[in-house]
């Protein structure tokens, strides 16, 4: 009996020397890890780029908290398994002994019970991970070729195939997840239902817009109404499309400015692609107004607005601009110059040009414009055009009043 006492002595001086030798081990540990400067667990140019907000300093302290928690949970995990051994000593903890064994036991054989049972159904979802990662594989290969159109189906576009297999791969995978769920440990309790429903309905309240900007991404896609690089008009938004997801498509305008567009709010608007038939031979067609008075001969009109044309620069040669009668209004004839190009995503610098060559040739040829609107009573005001391009006999005509004529 007295042996029995002594080895219990025994027991519990090996338990504070434990204790004392895990703190020191942890304590040179603790110091080793506030000499780092440098990523180690971080430093792999992979993970770096997964993990940027990781600087050297901060993986220290979870470094360090890590050692804490180990430090933790070896000496819980070493009393819950030594304690029965030590009072197993001596008969007055003996029952003691019995029972906190029992309370480690259970649930070991609860987990390990566990563990057997969940194994044909872990090499199941194993199988099921196996077939889903290399038919993905595959669809990727495919989406590939089709991009490059090494492989071609009719009826389907090249621009198609990233998004139908995002799609596809959606599909797949919720189905995999779908076949596999009754194989998860747990899935069938009330608790796991329960969390399952709860998640189903917040998804269901709080992504009604998401859901409707990818339908209409979907769409969209489909549409094909633009691609990436396209110069476009949706709504007031004019701009080249920099990017383009299932639920938003941005656009940069000419002033440098990113707009985020919901996918839903571009299929309830129009939309004007400029670059589309750009390439074209004929390119696209440019078009500006101006007003000039009647008592200017048309041809004369339309010789200085396509000359001014011809002048622009990006503005086709053939095939050649040419000049449209829009309206006859009460105090002016309505002329629509049209040009061709084909750098439509220069617009704004194009029509700066067309605006000021078609001002320069209409006030070389004298030509009088009518934009902004005169009064009607004309009060003997020199011409609106520079001096130089008057006519050298042109006379300050006077004011007249029915027979009556003042100045001139």
């Amino acid at each position: 009996m007295i042996l029995k006492y002594v080895y219990f002595g025994f027991a519990v001086l090996g338990l504070f020397l434990f204790f004392f030798i895990l703190k020191k081990i942890f304590k040179k540990l603790q110091a080793k890890l506030d000499t780092l400067d440098r990523n180690v667990l971080f430093r792999n140019k992979e993970v770096a780029k997964l993990f940027r907000f990781i600087t050297p300093r901060r993986e220290k302290h979870i470094l360090k908290f890590a050692t804490r928690t180990l430090r933790i949970a070896i000496g819980l995990l070493f009393l819950v398994i030594y304690l029965p051994f030590v009072f197993s000593f001596i008969p007055e903890t003996q029952e003691v002994a019995d029972t906190i064994f029992e309370y480690v036991m259970k649930p070991v054989h609860f987990l390990v019970g566990g563990f057997l049972d969940f194994l044909p159904g872990f090499f199941f979802i194993l199988v099921i991970i196996f077939l889903t990662k290399y038919l993905l594989k595959f669809l990727k290969y495919l989406t590939i070729e089709l991009e490059k159109e090494a492989v071609r189906l009719e009826g389907f576009h090249a621009d198609w195939a990233k998004p139908t297999f995002n799609l596809v791969r959606i599909v797949i995978i919720a189905f995999a997840a779908i076949i596999c769920f009754p194989y998860i440990p747990g899935s069938g309790s009330d608790a796991f239902k329960g969390v399952s429903i709860f998640f189903g309905v917040l998804f269901s309240l709080g992504s009604t817009s998401a859901i409707s900007n990818i339908v209409a991404g979907i769409v969209i896609t489909y549409m094909r109404p633009f691609k990436l690089g396209d110069r476009v008009e949706i709504g007031d938004t004019i701009g080249d499309v920099t990017e383009r997801s299932l639920l938003v498509t941005r656009v940069r305008t000419i002033k440098n400015l990113d707009i985020t567009i919901p996918n839903s709010s571009i299929l309830g608007n129009h939309i004007i692609n400029f670059s589309k038939n750009a390439a074209e031979k004929t390119g696209v067609i440019l078009h500006t107004s101006v007003t000039i008075g009647y008592d200017v001969p048309s041809g004369d009109v339309i010789k200085a607005l396509i000359k001014g044309a011809k002048n622009t620069e990006m503005i086709l040669e053939k095939p050649e601009p040419f000049v449209l009668v829009k309206s006859l209004d009460d105090f002016y004839i309505n002329y629509e110059i049209n040009c061709h190009t084909k750098n439509p995503e220069k617009g704004a610098v194009i029509y700066s040009y067309l605006h000021e060559n078609i001002k320069n040739e209409l006030h070389e040829a004298g030509i009088e414009i009518l934009s902004p609107h005169y009064n009607a009573v004309r009060d003997g005001n020199d011409l609106t055009v520079p001096p130089k391009n008057k006519p050298k006999d042109y006379k300050k005509p006077g004011f007249q009043i029915g027979d009556f004529k003042i100045g001139g």
